[in-house]
């Protein structure tokens, strides 16, 4: 029995670990993205006024 519950948790703590990395891949690709969008909008916005 305990060593059910060990490997369940082991299997949990990977399954853990698998989803930080995937967030943070998530992450490092899109907020670049989103932040340059952004950007290039105030950008234009601000060619206008001129």
């Amino acid at each position: 029995m305990c060593f059910f519950a060990g490997g369940h948790s082991m299997w949990m703590e990977g399954m853990a670990g698998f989803g930080i990395k995937v967030f943070l891949l998530i992450w490092i690709i899109f907020v670049p993205i989103a932040i340059t969008s952004r950007l290039e909008k105030i950008i234009k916005l601000l060619q206008e006024k001129k």
